[in-house]
């Protein structure tokens, strides 16, 4: 044991002392992106016993594992201890993040998410960069209990309804989402997040909440799962349920989950130069280029789900093919603000969505970016119009690609390349692969609604 671990480990158990906490939620995150949790006494922590053993799991309950040989072992990080701002009852509750490791707690175990990120995070400082600077955008919709999801645009009164679309920095009465957003930021304030500002989104009942950026690509997913976590458990007090499926319904916009980066080197910012027109570094481009080559073959990663390809359509905001673009929403990466302003050179992928498992797209999109600086991959022209409106001549001549219209078409781009393989783990990626697959294959065979009103009366 480090003495860094252990000193995060002395200050965690007083943490829990000092708050009385009574119980501790252990928690990872499993391929999909769900979080998974076992409770333990928080006296298992500040006896020793869980920070020097952890815990013993079914890693084939998980989809980490054969059933086989299944066993795997939870260490709580102690860095990540959280006490939840609420009780279950009179009894005081905290959160930790567990990474996995193999049974006998000797190496970190390939198939966990987090292990991947911190792969690329040691890939990163190898390339000579001291952190990647990240900020992702998650957007939700807020259902009412007992309001169905195809009716999530009905709702105020005669006067104050947001309509479709319309619902972006809509004030209060319109905006009847406030109360719970003023808790929700509190709550990410108080977990340590640092906010930058908080609003009603475009969608009807669509909300976002922002933070700056996080500069490490694991804490940066920690704090996105957390962001999850506390969406849910703050809505439940409010009498409301969260959904951050990419496409909730065929009018209105869909979550997306874009992602602010830019990369910190030896002397600051790698990304920053101010006597660019773009304010733009060389690294900038190159790092986008390989965001852009690569860009089909992150989507099963970034856009993991049958749903969002309803997504990635136009005149809803989001990108349909690979392109980049100053203060363009209709490129899949964009350059924001004006150069003075930017500072540090941050650039926008805006492709992923709210389905992902931010430890993984993180990773995937990282990975991409150090692909093109490593090879100095020139981004292709820079667009200033919206690519859906040109021609297909004109897209031809620029070189700009489509996105994958389906996760089917996602998957075959992935196996085709090989970099999102080592960007995951050969462990990870074929299990990514079965399991898309087999949701591509389920999804053919069901019959929809639409198809019966379509198709029943031929």
């Amino acid at each position: 044991m480090t003495i860094d671990r252990e000193k995060l480990i002395k200050k965690a158990n007083s943490k829990l002392t000092e708050a009385g906490v009574t119980w501790v939620y252990c928690q990872f995150t499993d391929l999909d992106g769900k979080i998974r949790s076992f409770t333990v006494p928080a006296s298992d922590l500040i006896n020793g016993k869980l920070w020097k053993d952890g815990m013993t799991f079914d890693g084939s309950s998980v989809g980490f594992a054969k059933t086989e040989n299944s066993d795997l072992r939870a260490i709580p990080d102690p860095e990540t201890l959280l006490v939840l701002p609420y009780g279950e009852g009179v009894q005081k509750v905290a959160r930790i993040v567990t990474d996995t490791w193999s049974p006998d707690g000797s190496e970190p175990f390939p198939m966990d998410p987090r292990n991947a990120a911190k792969r690329c995070k040691v890939h990163l400082e190898e390339m000579g960069f001291k952190a990647a600077h990240l900020q992702p955008e998650l957007e939700f919709y807020l259902l009412k209990e007992g309001v169905k999801p195809q009716d999530v645009m009905h709702h105020g009164d005669a006067i104050h309804t947001i309509h479709p679309k319309q619902g972006y920095f809509a004030a209060v009465p319109w905006d009847n989402s406030d109360p719970f957003r003023n808790e929700f930021t509190h709550n990410l304030i108080k977990a340590g997040l640092d906010i930058k500002f908080h609003h009603h989104e475009g969608g009807a009942q669509q909300v976002e909440v922002e933070f700056k950026h996080v500069a490490d690509i694991v804490r940066c997913g920690d704090y996105s799962m957390l962001y999850k976590l506390l969406s849910r458990l703050t809505a439940r007090q409010f009498g409301y349920s969260v959904s951050y499926i990419p496409k909730i319904t065929e009018r209105d916009s869909g979550n997306g989950m874009h992602v602010h980066m830019w990369l910190e080197g030896q002397n600051g910012s790698a990304f920053s130069d101010p006597d660019d027109e773009m304010g733009l570094s060389q690294t900038t481009r190159y790092f986008i280029g390989g965001i852009i080559d690569h860009a089909r073959a992150t989507c099963m990663f970034t856009n993991p789900s049958i749903n969002s390809y309803k997504r990635l359509i136009p005149e809803f905001e989001a990108p349909v093919y690979a392109t980049w673009g100053q203060r363009n929403r209709t490129a899949m990466v964009r350059i924001p603000g004006s150069p003075g302003a930017r500072r540090v050179g941050d650039i926008e992928v805006r492709h992923s969505d709210t389905s992902s498992n931010p430890y993984l797209a993180f990773t995937v999109l990282i990975e991409a970016g150090l692909d093109g600086i490593k090879k100095k991959i020139e981004p292709p022209t820079p667009i200033t119009d919206d690519p859906n409106k040109m021609s297909r001549n004109k897209r031809k001549e620029l070189g700009i690609k489509q996105l994958p219209v389906s996760l089917h078409e996602a998957v075959e781009a992935a196996i085709s390349d090989e970099l999102i393989k080592r960007a995951v783990g050969s462990d990870i990626f074929d299990a990514c692969v079965d399991n898309k697959m087999k949701e591509v294959m389920e999804h053919r065979s069901h019959v929809s609604d639409w198809e019966l009103r379509k198709y029943l009366s031929l």
